[in-house]
């Protein structure tokens, strides 16, 4: 490599480096405060950069949570599609692993969402997201089933992986990882049960 493509590239990282510092902080404030109550100056403080950097990679605050939400939705997908399932409790561990570590801000972000409009965009990105994960997953099930019956069945599937789910069980009832995991896997078999007994 040339010394000049060496510098090109060194500053291609560093502002990768830059702009992740800058998404993380943001992570890391929404933890802790409301969006709308969180400034530019102070995401530029949490990444250690300036104001000006902040404006000028992502433009605003919302651009700064766009990046965020591109980023999380990447490793969502990496991560829940990566090894084929081969059971409902396999697909729930790949849903549990998300959760334990997306799901107190994914909920933090839904509990904003009618005091932020810039959230709508995010959450319904999210929402997709998981509506072609549900298809994916339980495609063996589902096309089992046709009309109404799929319809509802995918519709009670959603329900039941939904993080409000997983919060309800994790943070509200104070369950272990491996309790929820059992009890989401449990409830989601007793729906594909009913299918095989119909």
């Amino acid at each position: 490599m040339s010394p000049r493509a060496y510098r090109q590239s060194a500053r291609a990282n560093a502002v990768q480096d830059t702009e992740r510092q800058i998404v993380d902080a943001l992570n890391v404030l929404l933890e802790e405060r409301w969006f709308d109550e969180i400034t530019l100056d102070d995401i530029a403080a949490a990444a250690g950069t300036t104001r000006q950097t902040v404006i000028r990679r992502f433009g605003s605050k919302t651009g700064v949570l766009s990046a965020m939400a591109a980023m999380m939705d990447d490793a969502i997908r990496a991560q829940r599609w990566s090894p084929p399932p081969q059971s409902v409790a396999d697909i729930v561990a790949l849903l549990m692993d998300d959760y334990e570590r997306t799901g107190d801000i994914i909920v933090r972000t839904l509990s904003q969402e009618a005091r932020v409009p810039e959230f709508a965009a995010v959450l319904d990105r999210g929402r997709r997201g998981h509506r072609e994960w549900i298809e994916d997953m339980f495609r063996a099930w589902l096309d089992k089933l046709d009309g109404q019956s799929r319809a509802d069945r995918f519709a009670q599937l959603l329900a039941q992986t939904d993080v409000w789910i997983w919060h309800l069980l994790r943070r509200t009832q104070g369950h272990s990882a491996a309790q929820t995991h059992r009890l989401m896997t449990q409830a989601i078999e007793r729906l594909l049960r009913e299918d095989a007994t119909n």
